[in-house]
């Protein structure tokens, strides 16, 4: 999630659904980026599509912004003719943050009402359920979160099954641990590594949150870096555990993340317009777009294809801004990996 003065209201139902005509082959943007192809774009500017998880059958499920608290979907992403489509409205509350897959087919997903992008009112946040697992999409609300200032990432605890998730605070800079069951939930870690310095122009700490190999990952937005710590199998971090960084991006921004089957974490940066993989070592390269160029501009949020035609494939989701303060319809683009070490 970035700040923005305001978003422009994003127009209910499914007009915003039919796609301008998109390329089917994968193309590259410079002489070193990775293959890319846009698979969906809305028909309208001011639109954002703000996170995404994959379904086990592959189809994608993604969060909106404002005004309405939408969940859509993108069946068979990998296929020529992708079918998108609005899978649930929250009428309960105007704008969707982090997703997050507790079960198979089960998500939690976390909303808010927003004054503008990046910008929610106090008190307002609030975690559901949306369950795909039915003939129809089904949700519950798990609890009010009144006291998290600016709720962004979400991620499923892997060894709770499903019953535990780990909420990243962006303004506040702290973690927090919520049972998917009862409700309850408290804030379990508070660091430097999480919060954004004093003065940052942007005050957006805690970004994008993952779990892997018993450790908690996390951006911070306003510093650019890469953090991790270790947790134990509840979800609690380890005590007197070293927060470790991983790396600090060349970029004035880092938002989501996702990793491979080769433990590489792949960052979108968002407003500098590109995906970066960054490896175990520290180090880090930029494998598609770059800070002038559209083709993953105003990335938010990364995660790769489940299924067998689709595994090498990274989806990228999009805000609608473009370098140069321009802007288009919000997008998502599929980025093929295959071969990349």
């Amino acid at each position: 999630m970035m700040f923005a003065n305001s978003l422009l209201a994003l127009a209910s139902g499914l007009s915003l659904a039919s796609a301008s005509p998109l390329q089917h082959t994968y193309r590259t943007t410079n002489q070193t980026g990775l293959p890319a192809k846009t698979v969906f774009q809305f028909n309208q500017t001011g639109t954002w599509f703000e996170n995404l998880a994959v379904r086990p059958n592959g189809d994608l499920v993604l969060t909106s912004l404002e005004p309405s608290g939408s969940v859509w979907t993108l069946k068979r992403p990998y296929a020529p003719h992708p079918e998108f489509s609005l899978l649930h409205t929250f009428l309960e509350t105007p704008g969707l943050v982090g997703i997050a897959e507790t079960k198979p087919d089960t998500f939690v997903v976390l909303a808010a009402e927003f004054e503008g992008a990046g910008d929610p009112v106090p008190g307002s946040y609030s975690i559901w359920e949306l369950s795909l697992r039915g003939a129809s999409p089904t949700s519950r609300k798990i609890s009010d979160l009144p006291e998290v200032q600016l709720g962004n990432g979400v991620t499923s605890v892997p060894s709770c099954h499903g019953d535990v998730v780990l909420i990243g605070d962006s303004f506040a800079g702290s973690l927090w641990r919520l049972n998917t069951t009862s409700g309850a939930h408290e804030s379990v870690l508070a660091v430097t590594e999480m919060a954004p310095p004093a003065g940052a122009a942007l005050p957006i700490g805690i970004n994008g949150l993952k779990i892997h190999d018993g450790y908690v990952y996390w951006s911070n937005s306003a510093t650019v870096g890469i953090y991790r710590s270790r947790i134990d199998r509840n979800g609690y971090p380890v005590a007197n555990a070293t927060i470790e960084t991983i790396a600090t991006l060349d970029s004035p921004f880092v938002d989501d993340f996702a990793f491979d089957e080769q433990g590489l974490l792949w960052a979108a940066t968002n407003s500098d317009n590109k995906v970066d993989v960054v490896r175990p070592d520290g180090s880090y390269e930029t494998v598609v777009g770059g800070a002038t160029e559209d083709i993953v501009g105003g990335d938010t949020a990364v995660a790769f294809g489940r299924t067998l035609q689709d595994r090498n494939i990274l989806y990228v989701t999009t805000s609608g801004t473009l370098p140069n303060n321009r802007t288009e319809p919000a997008k998502i683009v599929a980025v093929n990996r295959a071969g990349f070490h």
